[in-house]
C-alpha cells in the first residue's frame, strides 16, 4: 500500500515537470527578439544603428600621393651665433632681453676681466709704439728729402711702423678669439649679423668662467630649417628636390611650402630616422626653432599611375587602427559585415590608398565604425 502511494507521487513530480518545461518552452518563443542579434549570418545592425551609419565607396584613386611624415624646426646654422666665453670675468652690461631683434654692430654685451689687464697692455705699448714710429718715419722722410739720411735708414724707419702695426693686430686678433673688442679697458661684444635673441642665459653682475654654456644665441629667423623624419620603408618615395608642405599644430589652418634641399646619407643614431632637410620662408616669425611640425611630401599627380598600379582610395575616416594594424569594416548588408586588414601605400589627411584587401565598388563604414567593429569582436 505504501509502495502504491509512492509510486503515485513519483509520478505527480514528473507531470509538474513536465509541465514547467512545456510553460518554460512556450514563454520562450513568444519572447520578443533583442534589436541587435547574432543569427547564423553574423551581426545584425538594430534599426535605431542602421539609420545612423554611413558608408563609402571603394574607387580607383586618383589623388596626389603624400607621405606623412613628422619633423622639427631648427634655425639655419649659418644664420645662427652662439657666443661663449672664452675668460673669466663679470658681466657689468647687457644691452639685450630675449626675443629682441638687434642689428649688425649693435653692443650686446661689456665683460671685464683681469685675463685683459695683460691683453690692454700690450694694446696700449703697441698704439703708443706704433706713434713713435710714425713720427720717426715723418722725420726721416724729410732728412732723406734734404738728402741727410740714407735710403737704408727710411727704409728701417718704415719697418718700424710696419711692425708697430702687426703688434696691434696681434693683439686685437687675440681679442677676437674672445669674441670682440677692447674698449676702455672693457671687452666689447657685438652683434656679427642682425638677428633675434633666441636664447639668453645671462643678467648683469654676473660670473662668467671660460667654457661656460652660451650666454646667448642670434639667429636670422627669416628663413627656418625643417628636419623631417624619415623612415626605412619611406626611403624609396622620398627624393631630394621633392616639395612639400608643412604644418604646425599652432596653426591649423597656416601651410608652410617648401622644398627637400638635402637628404642625408646616414642614419641618425639615436632616433633611427635619415633626416631631410627643408628651407622654409619665415617672413612672418610664426616658425619657432625647437617646435614640432608634420610634413607632406608631395609625390604628383599620379593618377595615370595609380590606375597602372590598381590603387583604390577610400576615405581616411573609415581606417581603424588597433593592435598596431590598419583595418576597415567593410559593409554587405545589415547582417553581413567584413573587418578587412589592409597595408596603406599612401594616406593623405582625407585618404588612404590601398593595392590589396578590398575591390572597386566595396562600401566601407565611415561613422559609427567603431561601434559596429567592437560588437562585431565581442
Amino acid at each position: 500500500m505504501m509502495r502504491l502511494s509512492y509510486i503515485k507521487t513519483i509520478n505527480k513530480l514528473s507531470a509538474a515537470a513536465c509541465f514547467a518545461v512545456l510553460v518554460s518552452s512556450c514563454q520562450t518563443t513568444d519572447a520578443p527578439e533583442k534589436e541587435a542579434a547574432t543569427t547564423k549570418d553574423g551581426y545584425c545592425l538594430s534599426a535605431q544603428l542602421a539609420k545612423n551609419i554611413k558608408l563609402a565607396n571603394v574607387t580607383p584613386a586618383t589623388e596626389h600621393n603624400h607621405i606623412q611624415l613628422t619633423g622639427r624646426v631648427m634655425s639655419n646654422p649659418e644664420k645662427y651665433y652662439r657666443f661663449v666665453p672664452l675668460l673669466d670675468g663679470v658681466v657689468s652690461k647687457v644691452n639685450f632681453s630675449l626675443g629682441d631683434y638687434v642689428k649688425k654692430g649693435t653692443v650686446l654685451l661689456e665683460v671685464r676681466s683681469p685675463e685683459l689687464s695683460s691683453l690692454n697692455a700690450e694694446l696700449r705699448t703697441a698704439q703708443a709704439q706704433l706713434k713713435l714710429a710714425q713720427r720717426q718715419l715723418s722725420a726721416k722722410q724729410e732728412m732723406f728729402d734734404d738728402g741727410v739720411a740714407s735710403e737704408r735708414e727710411l727704409i728701417e724707419a718704415q719697418q718700424d711702423v710696419e711692425i708697430a702695426r702687426l703688434e696691434i693686430t696681434k693683439v686685437q686678433e687675440n681679442l677676437n678669439i674672445y669674441g670682440g673688442s677692447l674698449e676702455r679697458g672693457v671687452l666689447i661684444i657685438k652683434a656679427p649679423f642682425s638677428g633675434h635673441i633666441v636664447s639668453k642665459n645671462i643678467v648683469s653682475g654676473q660670473q662668467i668662467d671660460s667654457g661656460d654654456e652660451p650666454l646667448f644665441s642670434i639667429s636670422e629667423l627669416e628663413e627656418v630649417w625643417v628636419m623631417a623624419n624619415v623612415y626605412a620603408g619611406n626611403l624609396s618615395s622620398v627624393k631630394q628636390g621633392m616639395e612639400v608642405e608643412v604644418s604646425a599644430s599652432s596653426y591649423p589652418d597656416q601651410i608652410f611650402k617648401g622644398k627637400i634641399d638635402r637628404l642625408a646619407n646616414t642614419f641618425d643614431t639615436e632616433e633611427r630616422v635619415l633626416k631631410a632637410r627643408i628651407s622654409i620662408q619665415n617672413r612672418d616669425l610664426l616658425l619657432k626653432p625647437e617646435m614640432f611640425v608634420n610634413v607632406s611630401v608631395t609625390q604628383g599627380n599620379v593618377a595615370q599611375d595609380n590606375e597602372q598600379n590598381g590603387l583604390l582610395s577610400f576615405p581616411a575616416k573609415a581606417m581603424i587602427l588597433s593592435n598596431s594594424k590598419h583595418q576597415v569594416v567593410v559593409y554587405r548588408d545589415s547582417c553581413n559585415f567584413n573587418i578587412v586588414q589592409l597595408e596603406p601605400v599612401f594616406q593623405t589627411a582625407n585618404t588612404v590608398m590601398v593595392k590589396e584587401g578590398l575591390k572597386e565598388g566595396d562600401k566601407v563604414v565611415t561613422e559609427n565604425h567603431l561601434l559596429i567593429y567592437n560588437q562585431i569582436q565581442n
